[in-house]
């Protein structure tokens, strides 16, 4: 329950207390009139939220008697806070006519003008001024649920330009690696073509056929990823040709390196795209690494399944190396591993890259199903 609500809520139950006390102003006189009009007058107050009119109906009796006052005023409040100000003035005026009227009705008579106007000022304020107190409360309320909108709109508004502005930002993104990264490794795949066409030599043309092989690819997967920087939906996050586990043995037979491979439990099962295309990643940058920082090390790369079946579990383990890692020139973010975390982490899993035993390194990934 809001705190405003329940604010609410206690003045009223404080007013249906002091409505319950006021019967202690009638208790030397409290007879059979009394007990008739007083009685449905308090019982009724229970019901002014869901039957507000019948409330206040019920208590017309104890205000014309002049035994009680708030029942009637506490029910005119709700009345007016619920409806209209056009569907309001029935009940004001049939409440302002059941305080007007002196009980017994024989006293109209003996009434002097003065008695008159005291009597219409004080029916006046036992009908309007509850009349007015509700309509105040019902305005405040629609002027509260008004912000509540305008702040839901701002809210909204706010979002929806947030999301243009990455929308902006990925279109830039696209243009820029269509722009720049297409171009250069398109040069090299037509000029490893053309070096192909022209070399003699089988394991120079095997060579430079890799390398032709592996810029095509580049560019495959570099038109599917500017494919989904240009896409509107913020929720992509890889292209649908995405790699595959089961590509992990050609991966390994690619990388160049003395790998030993473990893979048969990657047949055993079916797995989600996500893991398909983070564990390939997962593996290729273990291998890259490998490439980069322990030349001629062996590697074994494995698969297995945790004892649940509920996570599949890839390591990349390389032994210690006496080779120098050559120069090459490539740039070198420090960027790779931090990425595989956050690929790990995205799925709820986790990754561990630290030295093994030996002088040598493992990258441990733990992929939930």
């Amino acid at each position: 329950m809001s705190q405003r609500r329940w604010n609410r809520l206690s003045a009223e139950q404080a007013a249906v207390v002091c409505a319950m006390g006021e019967l202690l102003t009638v208790v030397e006189d409290f007879g059979a009139l009394a007990l008739v009009v007083c009685g449905p007058a308090l019982l009724a107050l229970p019901l002014r939220r869901r039957l507000p009119v019948t409330a206040l109906c019920t208590t017309l009796p104890a205000i014309a008697t002049g035994h009680l006052l708030l029942p009637s005023m506490i029910a005119m409040y709700v009345v007016a806070s619920s409806r209209t100000q056009s569907r309001i003035a029935g009940p004001c005026v049939v409440l302002f006519t059941a305080a007007l009227c002196p009980w017994p009705l024989s006293e109209v008579a003996t009434m002097t003008r003065t008695d008159l106007l005291n009597t219409m000022e004080v029916a006046a304020l036992l009908s309007i001024g509850p009349s007015a107190l509700g309509q105040l409360a019902r305005a405040r309320a629609g002027t509260q649920a008004q912000l509540t909108r305008l702040e839901s709109s701002w809210a909204r508004e706010q979002r929806l330009g947030a999301e243009q502005a990455v929308i902006r930002e990925r279109a830039r993104l696209a243009r820029d690696m269509h722009d720049s990264v297409s171009h250069h490794v398109s040069i090299i795949a037509v000029q490893a073509g053309a070096l192909r066409a022209a070399e003699s030599d089988p394991d120079k043309r095997a060579d430079v056929e890799s390398i032709r092989t592996h810029s095509v690819r580049a560019l495959e997967e570099l038109r599917d990823m500017v494919g989904v920087l240009r896409g509107s939906d913020l929720l992509a996050t890889a292209p649908t040709s995405g790699p595959h586990l089961a590509d992990l043995q050609g991966l390994a037979a690619e990388s160049g390196l003395d790998v030993t491979t473990d893979l048969e439990a990657l047949a055993e099962h079916s797995w989600p795209d996500d893991v398909e295309t983070t564990g390939y990643r997962i593996v290729q940058e273990a291998l890259s690494n490998v490439r980069k920082h322990a030349p001629g090390a062996s590697v074994t790369l494995s698969a297995m399944l945790t004892e649940d079946h509920g996570a599949l579990i890839l390591e990349v383990r390389n032994g210690p190396t006496e080779q120098q890692p050559e120069h090459t020139g490539l740039p070198s973010g420090r960027h790779g591993l931090a990425g595989l975390m956050e690929r790990a982490e995205h799925l709820g899993g986790q990754l561990t890259a630290r030295p093994s035993a030996g002088g040598g390194f493992l990258v441990r990934a733990v992929l939930p199903l």
